[in-house]
């Protein structure tokens, strides 16, 4: 059975490449469009299985009965993963994003999720997924919905395993709603926009430290984009440095699928061993690297990510 279970959205990407966002009414020119499969869960999945290899990672979703559903399977097992666990829903299409990205690599994201919406805790409590979550070391919740994510979440903690919760879309939902839930992860993880839904501070460094404050014992990480990202616990703070890409001679083309990518690594990592620090650091790489490519998960190796550590004397070789 897989070591790692990711429970989320599984999309099909079509992005679109302009030179800059519009304004509203205006019309721009798309430069070039590709069709690629996406989705948090399963982006997360596939950084983590290119870490730890094949037949380590598993995911818990809900998919259609539709070609695009059946491509996503096909897909996800050649990468290595286990689909056994992702369901099939009879009259909802599988969940598709619209993902536009402009000249410095940055996004904007239009989703419908379709039968990502239609996964019930029902399905997540049937014996084969609660004997693959007793048989796992970390579960990780992305952004299934609420009542969802609370069951895995609650079944988890009582079978003493590993939680790691990137709520995402979640956190519209705001802090009360997701507090019941968040004394028993691991680690949240959270990006700055997220964050600072969740506590109304736009520094996110600040806004880290508190959500720590107020979910005592539990990690928190806040993501920072081209500044690396920040763990806090009980209050206190601790900086994790980026990747230079420039120093590498590579560029930002794409950010959509980087903080999957983050949340994959970082469980792999930990899986592997590694203290957080150290972890989130490299963490940091495998997004980096991430956005000089343009598919959602083009999330790098075990291999890719070690060749750009080793030639960093400051964080020592793998």
């Amino acid at each position: 059975m897989p070591n790692i279970l990711v429970c989320g959205a599984i999309n099909w990407d079509t992005t679109l490449f302009v030179d800059r966002f519009p304004d509203p009414g205006e019309e721009v020119r798309v430069s070039r469009v590709i069709s690629l499969p996406g989705g948090k869960a399963a982006n997360t999945a596939v950084a983590a299985v290119k870490i730890l290899g094949k037949n380590t990672v598993g995911v818990i979703g809900m998919l259609g009965l539709d070609d695009i559903a059946d491509t996503q399977i096909k897909i996800l097992q050649n990468e290595g993963i286990d689909t056994s666990l992702i369901f099939r829903h009879d009259g909802i299409l599988s969940g598709q994003a619209y993902v536009i990205v402009d000249s410095r690599g940055e996004n904007e994201i239009l989703t419908h999720q379709g039968a990502n919406l239609a996964i019930r805790p029902e399905l997540v409590e049937r014996p084969e997924a609660l004997s693959a979550i007793d048989k796992s070391s970390t579960i990780i919740v992305i952004d299934p919905p609420l009542d969802v994510a609370g069951s895995l979440i609650i079944y988890a903690r009582r079978t003493g395993k590993s939680i790691i919760w990137s709520p995402s879309l979640l956190t519209n939902y705001g802090l009360s709603a997701l507090n019941r839930y968040m004394s028993h992860v691991d680690y949240l993880i959270l990006n700055q926009q997220e964050v600072k839904s969740l506590t109304g501070i736009d520094d996110g460094v600040k806004a880290c430290t508190k959500m720590s404050n107020s979910v005592r014992g539990r990690k928190v990480v806040v993501t920072l984009g081209d500044k690396g990202c920040v763990l806090c616990t009980d209050g206190k703070s601790n900086m994790i440095p980026p990747m230079d890409l420039a120093s590498s001679d590579l560029k930002t083309v794409s950010t959509v699928g980087a903080g999957d990518t983050f949340v994959g690594a970082f469980a792999a990592f930990k899986l592997k061993g590694f203290e957080d620090a150290k972890a989130l650091y490299l963490s940091n790489i495998a997004a980096a690297l991430k956005t000089a490519r343009e598919e959602t998960r083009a999330s790098p190796t075990y291999e890719e990510i070690k060749r750009y550590v080793n030639n960093d004397n400051s964080i020592g070789s793998l």
